[in-house]
């Protein structure tokens, strides 16, 4: 199996988490690699932003002396979660909204972290 389809999988492993609706991943420069992205959505616009705010985050958790576990944007009818997937990845997390985000973002490191990516 290539390391693109071992990827396909791992995310798809995600993505059946319960309360998951798609995972992507993104570079951390913000370029969409691979993954779903919710529908109607700009797949580049909502990789850069992804990647923005993940960074922005680290950089704040950075400045307070601790370490960011994930990054949770709440909205109306679903939630975004931000994961860092190593050094030059991250997962952008769509749930419906009834999920513990922080345990889907626990699971998704988790899973991400049993792959070495070096697509």
């Amino acid at each position: 199996m290539g390391e693109l389809a071992h990827i396909r999988n791992v995310l798809e492993e995600i993505k059946a988490l319960q309360h998951v609706s798609g995972v992507s991943l993104i570079s951390r420069g913000g370029l969409y690699i691979l993954g779903d992205t919710p529908k109607g959505v700009h797949q580049e616009t909502f990789a850069a932003m992804s990647a923005i705010m993940l960074g922005a985050a680290e950089t704040s958790s950075a400045e307070l002396k601790d370490n960011l576990s994930h990054v949770q944007v709440n909205l109306i009818e679903k939630d975004v979660i931000l994961v860092g997937a190593g050094s030059r990845y991250l997962l952008a997390i769509v749930t419906d909204g009834k999920s513990d985000n922080s345990k889907v973002a626990k699971t998704a490191g988790e899973i991400i972290g049993r792959v070495e990516i070096t697509i």
